[in-house]
C-alpha cells in the first residue's frame, strides 16, 4: 500500500473529532505514523530489490555471489548491476543480431563497431565508449555469447582532451593480450 501523504495526517483524519485536540492522541498518531512510514520505506525497498536495475548493493552482492562474479575495488553499483543483468540475459541460440542488441545496450548506437568475417571465422569489435568497466563488460559478454570457434579481435579506444597551457611529454606503447584456454580441459 502506498501512502500519498504523511501517515500522521491520515491517522489524524480518522480520529473522531472529540479526540483530535487531546495531546495524548496526537502523540499516539505521531508514533503510529512514524512506524507506518518506516514500514512503507521497507516495503518500497523490497519492491526495488525485485528488479536488478533498482536493487540495493546488498541484493546485487547476493546475485554476484550466486553467479560467481568477482567485485573489483572501484566497481560502481551501476557497473555491477550491468554485469548481473548480463548473466540473466544469456539466451540461446546466440545470433549476431542478439550480440549487436547487447552491444547497443552497453555502449550506445555509436559506441562500437562490430564486423564478422565468416570466411576466416573472425569477429572484430572496436569500442569507442569511455564507460567505466567497458572492456570488462565487453569480455564478459563475448565469453558468454560468442561461440568458441570464432577468433575475437577486440580493441578499445577512448580519446580524452584536456584543455591546458601545460606542456606534457607523452609515451606511446602497444599492449598485446592473448588469452589461450587449456587443452583437453
Amino acid at each position: 500500500m502506498r501512502f500519498d501523504s504523511n501517515v500522521h495526517e491520515i491517522l489524524m483524519n480518522q480520529l473522531p473529532t472529540w479526540f483530535k485536540p487531546v495531546l495524548e492522541y496526537i502523540e499516539l498518531m505521531n508514533i503510529h505514523g512514524a512506524e507506518m512510514d518506516s514500514i512503507e520505506a521497507y516495503a518500497q525497498q523490497i519492491y526495488n530489490n525485485f528488479f536488478i536495475q533498482t536493487a540495493d548493493e546488498a541484493t546485487i552482492a547476493q546475485w554476484e555471489n550466486h553467479f560467481g562474479l568477482i567485485v573489483n575495488f572501484g566497481d560502481t553499483l551501476e557497473f555491477r548491476r550491468a554485469r548481473v543483468l548480463q548473466q540473466f540475459e544469456q539466451t540461446i541460440p546466440y545470433t549476431i543480431f542478439h550480440l549487436r542488441e547487447k552491444m547497443t545496450e552497453l555502449y550506445g548506437e555509436d559506441g562500437y563497431t562490430l564486423t564478422v568475417t565468416p570466411e576466416t571465422n573472425e569477429l572484430r569489435v572496436f569500442i569507442s565508449s569511455n564507460r567505466y568497466g567497458a572492456i570488462d563488460l565487453l569480455y564478459d559478454l563475448l565469453w558468454a555469447v560468442v561461440p568458441a570457434h570464432l577468433r575475437i579481435i577486440a580493441n578499445q579506444q577512448v580519446v580524452n582532451t584536456v584543455p591546458s597551457d601545460t606542456y606534457v611529454s607523452g609515451l606511446l606503447s602497444r599492449t598485446f593480450i592473448q588469452t589461450i584456454g587449456a587443452i583437453g580441459g
